[in-house]
């Protein structure tokens, strides 16, 4: 009998900037969880956001969120940004081995 041995663990590093500057940090154990603090930051700034941007938003929250977790599952980093006249939100995951 073989054993293997076990599964390195997967952590995310997640981060959000407004106009190139480091707002927060966040260590995920996974996905799900990265996507999370993604989500939660979207919903607590949605109702400030002009029509545009609040439209990416809704369509990243509704249908982006699954490619996001398919990306990160294979280990690709995962970025998405909000811009808003001379402000833009990049929030960034990146899995970490």
């Amino acid at each position: 009998m073989t054993t293997q041995p076990p599964d390195t663990a997967q952590l995310y590093y997640c981060e959000c900037y407004v106009n190139e500057h480091r707002l927060g940090a966040y260590d995920a154990h996974s996905p799900r969880e990265a996507l999370r603090w993604v989500r939660i930051s979207l919903m607590m700034i949605a109702i400030t956001l002009d029509e545009e941007p609040y439209r990416v938003a809704r369509a990243w929250l509704n249908d982006g969120q699954p490619r996001a977790a398919r990306d990160l599952e294979e280990g690709k980093p995962h970025a998405l940004t909000l811009k808003q006249r001379t402000t833009a939100a990049t929030w960034t995951i990146s899995p970490i081995t």
